[in-house]
């Protein structure tokens, strides 16, 4: 068994591309550092990524299991794809990674351009309606402006509060929450369970578009 801190993003990703079918599971300690593991060494260690070969879905899923959320990672190449070559533009213009933008609209919304949640959130991205207005969309379920807002919205995000986990937390439960916990990610479990989510489907797809 092997342990890496996020100080070493490589060994991660190799071993997210490994053929050996592992597990991954994490750990934030008191400082706010990530710990990746094989296995579950304690308690507190999460799976945030399920290897294929150990589960037969073959679509987006998540379940919660007592105090672990398992991350089936999709697949099925055919609506990334579809939606790839907005995404790079949108990732060019916006100075982001392709595979970070992949990662918040498979959480978001599993690439339906329809998608509308529980609160109101909509589109590719789920902008809510404030946000949409805010960044000029017209059309929420329009695919290249939901992307490009989305992507613009992680970005402004991104240049406040210097890290992909802290505008993962803001983009899921505000800025002004980000704020309020000077600058942490809010104790809320959606939240928290969200940006392990969204990094595990970022390491993913960094070496599997």
């Amino acid at each position: 068994m092997q342990i890496w801190k996020i100080g070493v993003p490589l060994l991660v990703s190799l071993l997210l591309t490994s053929n050996v079918g592992a597990d991954i599971y994490m750990l934030v300690d008191k400082e706010g550092n990530q710990h990746f593991a094989e296995r579950q060494v304690n308690p507190s260690y999460r799976l945030i990524l399920k290897s294929d070969s150990n589960t037969s879905s073959n679509s987006f899923n998540t379940q919660k299991r007592k105090n672990v959320t398992v991350i089936h990672v999709p697949r099925n190449k055919t609506l990334q794809k579809k939606y790839h070559s907005i995404i790079l533009q949108a990732a060019q213009k916006y100075h982001l990674e392709p595979s970070f933008i992949h990662a918040v609209i498979t959480a978001e919304s599993s690439y339906r351009y329809n998608a509308v949640s529980s609160a109101g959130a909509q589109g590719l991205m789920q902008l809510m309606p404030q946000t949409a207005l805010r960044f000029g969309v017209s059309d929420p379920f329009d695919p290249k402006q939901s992307i490009h807002a989305g992507s613009e919205y992680l970005y402004k995000l991104l240049q406040e509060f210097k890290s992909k986990e802290l505008a993962l937390a803001a983009y899921n439960a505000g800025e002004g929450a980000v704020r309020r916990y000077n600058k942490q990610i809010p104790p809320y479990p959606e939240t928290e369970q969200y940006v392990e989510k969204v990094m595990g489907f970022y390491w993913y797809y960094r070496n599997n578009l």
